[in-house]
């Protein structure tokens, strides 16, 4: 359940607030980046390999900002976006 919740304020924090950093992201969530980026990033990283987020990438191949692919986003996401952000 938790995984959800987490998943949902990801998919939410970034439909609203557009491409982000997995840093800016965790900051957005309330959480602490250093001691929750790693947990946050794994998700983020099930999420792409889902097709629902992407990312686009820096020169040295790390992933740079991250972003939602507009035509995956469901009624439920927009409204869950509204709600949490």
């Amino acid at each position: 359940m938790i995984k959800t919740i987490i998943r949902s304020a990801i998919r939410s924090s970034l439909i609203q607030r557009g491409p982000q950093t997995c840093s800016d992201l965790v900051r957005a969530l309330g959480l602490a980046p250093r001691e929750h980026k790693g947990t946050i990033h794994a998700m983020m990283l099930e999420l792409e390999r889902e097709g629902v987020l992407g990312a686009t990438r820096s020169e040295n191949g790390k992933r740079d900002l991250w972003f939602t692919f507009s035509d995956k986003i469901r009624r439920r996401d927009r409204l869950t976006a509204a709600l949490f952000f």
